[in-house]
């Protein structure tokens, strides 16, 4: 909506810059065109609204996969691995 507010404010210079015989006037609507054009063309489209808080779901009460720990580094690790990722030693 910004951004048509701008585009609004550069049309409106616009017009008033052909209708205007004062050279200082016409500058200054030179001016305002240029900056409300360049704003409205380079401003950022807005974010959209945030998720509603009932789309997260609660968080599991246990772990999703089982986990041992490494007897060399002392890591948790895969319950199925056979060798720590983290010492390179037979788990």
């Amino acid at each position: 909506m910004l951004r048509y507010s701008f585009l609004g404010i550069s049309i409106i210079s616009a017009i008033n810059f052909l209708l205007t015989d004062e050279l200082l006037v016409q500058l200054l609507l030179a001016i305002c065109l240029l900056a409300s054009l360049g704003i409205a063309v380079v401003w950022p489209e807005p974010l959209p609204p945030p998720p509603s808080m009932d789309l997260w779901s609660e968080a599991p009460d246990e772990k999703e996969r089982e986990m041992k720990v490494c007897s060399h580094c002392g890591k948790a690790v895969d319950k199925k691995w056979s060798m720590c990722p983290y010492c390179s030693k037979k788990v």
